[in-house]
């Protein structure tokens, strides 16, 4: 803990709170006090930042105002308003959580921080954020923001996504939390690593924790946090393939488990993040070069050459894997991943099929 008793407590977490009422961004997430609209937009601000995770909230809770709606959706209208988000993963949780507490007899997220964490999907971070916006229970909610800030105030010399550390973080977290406003002071962290205590640079004059700050104190602010080796992540070069049959396109179904399962998708080899295709070298050489295209994924960051390859009017891929035919109306409603994403929108914007919505003009034909 901070030295010099309860200082940190005492004097840290009003002036933060002060710091944050007056300086804290407007978002839509922050003009309510519904326990649901809360977790949908703190599992969305884990995927994006900030002000893109607002206009999918907007649209998300239109859709799916409350617990029941998003029990009862359509999985491919689900994963559509999720789609730009990656990890559709924590969309599908979103729902396996709610069709949990429907089938329990409730529409809304318990007011109980263990509760919340038994739940699909949500973990100690999420659990925290739920239970001290919505229900004012005082459990820290600690991100990547917050380890930042904690390991500075600390000036922490272990790694702070270790055991040691993030236990060191955790207990004076805990310590600040004021029990009248433990939403506002979780908040008020985030905010604080997301605007001033940042990861490159530490504006150090505007930080209302500066008085209690040691590395601030002892000129190590950017050297906090220590962070703990990781495996390096690996690349991967490939093709995608999007298969044209006059105006309609080739996708392929993934298998109902691991990456992206049961996703539609164009075709697409990345060895060895993902298995040859065994597409013969002459049917390559057919493809007309549509660019690059880049995705990540686990440990991998893969780079695709998009190849248009036209197919005949009874001819289909070489693929031993399940898949079909679509035209553009489908193809605009799908979900898809952010490689297919980019790739789709080539495919419109060249007009090499029409567009759904856009007229056709003199010559396009």
């Amino acid at each position: 803990m901070i030295n010099e008793g309860n200082r940190s407590k005492n004097e840290g977490a009003p002036a933060l709170l002060r710091w944050y009422h007056s300086a804290k961004r407007p978002f839509p997430w922050r003009e309510t006090g519904d326990p649901y609209k809360i977790w949908i937009s703190e599992v969305m601000l884990q995927q994006t930042q900030t002000s893109r995770a607002a206009e999918y909230y907007r649209r998300w809770t239109e859709l799916f105002p409350d617990v029941k709606s998003l029990a009862g959706a359509d999985t491919e209208e689900l994963l559509k308003a999720w789609e730009g988000l990656g990890y559709y993963s924590r969309a599908r949780n979103l729902q396996k959580a709610a069709k949990q507490l429907t089938e329990s007899g409730s529409n809304s997220l318990p007011g109980d921080y263990f509760k919340l964490l038994a739940l699909p999907g949500i973990g100690p971070y999420t659990a925290g954020a739920v239970a001290s916006i919505a229900f004012g229970i005082p459990v820290p909610a600690i991100d990547a923001n917050g380890r930042r800030v904690f390991s500075r105030l600390l000036d922490l010399e272990e790694p702070a996504d270790r055991p040691a550390g993030e236990r060191a973080i955790r207990d004076t977290f805990s310590s600040m939390i004021p029990d009248n406003a433990p939403g506002d002071f979780n908040q008020a962290v985030m905010e604080l690593g997301a605007t001033v205590c940042l990861p490159r640079t530490a504006a150090c004059s505007e930080c209302p924790l500066a008085f209690l700050c040691l590395a601030h104190i002892r000129g190590t602010a950017l050297l906090r946090p220590v962070l703990f080796r990781k495996e390096q992540g690996r690349s991967a070069d490939g093709h995608l393939f999007i298969f044209l049959r006059k105006d309609r396109v080739y996708l392929r179904k993934r298998p109902e488990k691991g990456l992206w399962a049961g996703f539609e998708e164009f075709p697409w080899e990345a060895p060895p993040a993902e298995a040859s295709l065994g597409i013969p070298g002459t049917l390559i050489e057919r493809g007309a070069d549509m660019g690059t295209v880049r995705c990540s994924f686990t440990r991998w960051r893969v780079r695709l050459r998009t190849l248009l390859v036209p197919l005949g009017e009874r001819e289909d891929p070489p693929l031993s894997c399940e898949g079909r035919w679509v035209g553009s109306d489908e193809l605009l409603a799908l979900p898809l991943s952010s490689a297919g994403g980019r790739a789709r929108k080539k495919l419109f914007g060249l007009s090499v099929i029409p567009c759904p919505g856009r007229p056709v003009r003199a010559g396009d034909g």
